[in-house]
């Protein structure tokens, strides 16, 4: 340890901020990431509201994708492994034993991966059993 004249302290800082920053380090197999997410919906999500359709698993997982502000002109677009359908009311026409994934894009993160629609109000893109072995992507 060295000694400071100005301070008169002793410097033993350095060996103790090492061992501090090494024991905060994360681990190899931590998540930096939350477990559950707000857009992403698994099929174990999707089972356990226990929908009949597509409509009521968006409804009861996350409803203000449903209602976006500013009524028809922003209306969310429905896709089905990765086919568009059209509006929110294209739910109520598929079952909801058939999905395995329901995602909730925001209007920017639609537009940016699908380009500009006439319709700015986000995207519902829901994968099917069959979907996921079919998808060239």
């Amino acid at each position: 340890m060295s000694y400071s004249a100005r301070t008169g302290l002793q410097f033993a800082a350095p060996v103790v901020a090492v061992a501090v920053l090494l024991s905060c380090a994360p681990q190899a197999n931590t998540r930096l990431t939350p477990q559950r997410s707000f857009t992403s919906f698994s099929e174990t999500q999707i089972s356990a509201v226990r929908p009949i359709t597509a409509y009521d698993a968006v409804l009861r997982l996350r409803p203000t994708a449903l209602n976006p502000a500013g009524g028809r002109s922003f209306e969310t677009s429905v896709y089905l492994d990765g086919l568009r359908l059209g509006g929110p009311d294209e739910l109520n026409r598929i079952s909801a034993i058939d999905l395995i994934g329901i995602e909730v894009l925001t209007p920017i993160e639609a537009s940016a991966k699908f380009g500009p629609t006439g319709r700015n109000g986000g995207a519902i893109l829901l994968t099917s059993r069959i979907g996921r072995r079919t998808r060239p992507y």
